[in-house]
């Protein structure tokens, strides 16, 4: 029997809108950013405990999407490095 450990997230987390990835719990993968909301959003986990969520786009081809753009389920992810 595996042991989980219990998270408690944060009421707010800055959202990262994902093109073409979908993210599951306990991966581990590089993500490349280039959208200034989007490095806003990162920037902001950075200084409010390396936390972020992250949710897949239905169309990766739009640039600036809405909530009625993503999908309903993600994943809370922690920033491990920033280059």
């Amino acid at each position: 029997m595996s042991q989980s450990t219990l998270f408690t997230a944060p009421v707010s987390l800055p959202l990262l809108p994902l093109r073409d990835v979908v993210v599951f719990p306990h991966m581990v993968i590089p993500l490349f950013v280039g959208r200034p909301r989007s490095i806003r959003a990162l920037e902001k986990a950075m200084e409010a405990g390396k936390h972020i969520m992250l949710v897949a786009q239905k169309m990766a081809s739009n640039d600036d999407p809405n909530f009625e753009d993503l999908y309903t389920v993600g994943a809370i992810a922690s920033i491990l490095q920033m280059l």
